[in-house]
């Protein structure tokens, strides 16, 4: 033992000062160099999930101005079916597409990006995620509906031999034969403008139902802080 002690000594001695000296150095630069090394993947890691968190927000918002619309729309949809059965009752007249107009402005086509719908996923709220999952494609269904109502509404009085307008009442009048393709036409329409209205409420509702969701689910995760009031 005393023998490797001093074979130690005698190494030392011959690799003299300046070799320790530069092995202490190396040891404290790899250490050194390890210490950066590990702040810089901290910081790269922390970088990355600040980036994955302004993503997921800027879904978060695009999604909800997206929802927002829909739901502005179905309710405009509802408001305006209201006021057509409150004039249909004041009227008492029995067939709801005498007083039901079309839209005057229809509403354009709102789609959900894969990547707002993954965010939505990622949340892990099953209830919301399938309460808009189809909001986009059926409030895109009920926009071409009401184009083909003004159309074939529209299209009733020119099938008539005789159509009479009153412009101080503001009606119209015309005779329909029993059987006729006129009245096969009027029928059409009055079961489009009850479909329509039956949609109305159903639509409103279920975008209703989305939005009471989805704004707290994004101010609970994504911390957007958001407050909606409603009409």
């Amino acid at each position: 033992m005393f023998e490797f002690f001093a074979s130690l000594r005698a190494l030392g001695a011959f690799l003299g000062s300046e070799f320790w000296s530069a092995l202490a150095g190396a040891i404290v630069g790899g250490l050194i160099a390890f210490l950066i090394q590990k702040q810089d993947q901290k910081a790269a890691r922390q970088e990355r999930e600040d980036a994955r968190k302004m993503e997921a927000k800027s879904h978060g918002y695009s999604l909800l101005f997206k929802v927002l619309s829909i739901h502005g729309t179905f309710a405009d949809i509802r408001s305006h079916v209201l006021e057509s059965l409150e004039l249909r009752e004041r009227k008492k007249v029995s067939m709801l597409s005498s007083v039901l107009l079309p839209i005057a402005n229809v509403a354009t086509p709102v789609e959900f990006a894969p990547a707002e719908m993954a965010m939505l996923l990622s949340l892990k709220d099953d209830d919301t995620f399938n309460l808009l999952v189809s909001l986009d494609r059926i409030h895109n269904s009920i926009i071409p509906v009401w184009s083909i109502y003004e159309a074939k509404r529209a299209a009733i009085p020119t099938q008539s031999n005789r159509h009479v307008f009153d412009k101080t009442q503001g009606k119209g009048e015309f005779d329909v034969e029993n059987g006729s393709h006129l009245e096969a036409s009027i029928y059409e329409v009055e079961m489009l403008a009850k479909e329509l209205a039956r949609r109305a409420e159903l639509d409103f509702a279920e975008a209703d139902q989305a939005m009471q969701k989805l704004v707290p689910l994004l101010n609970d995760r994504l911390k957007l802080e958001i407050s909606v009031t409603g009409k």
